[in-house]
């Protein structure tokens, strides 16, 4: 999968998160690292984050490189534990449902 399909994904995911009642707010969107603070209707808080492991690609020729995905959830201890693996659900869900590769491997094309 390319990063600009990955991209469209994950906002995407954000939009469906939307749809579900919980507010949304990227606090981090840079190439390959993103940071978005999810809130429940109740008030409970995580921050989702995909970071795409650029140190630890292997090269596939001159112009493509191959990383791995990280991805997960950050909260507060015990209160927003169960809110958390509700977000996680909810990504692994979309992610079987709209990506074509399950893996979570990625090709970077260098200019």
């Amino acid at each position: 999968m390319d990063l600009n399909t990955f991209i469209r994904l994950y906002q995407e995911f954000l939009y469906e998160c939307m749809q579900k009642g919980w507010s949304t707010e990227v606090l981090i969107e840079e190439f390959g690292n993103y940071l978005t603070a999810i809130k429940s209707m109740e008030g409970i808080e995580v921050q989702f984050f995909i970071e795409l492991d650029r140190e630890n690609c292997e090269k596939i020729n001159d112009k493509t490189h191959q990383g791995n995905l990280k991805y997960g959830v950050l909260r507060e201890k015990g209160k927003g534990d169960l809110f958390a693996k509700e977000v996680l659900d909810a990504f692994h869900q979309y992610w079987a449902k709209h990506s074509h590769k399950k893996k979570t491997s990625f090709i970077l094309y260098k200019r």
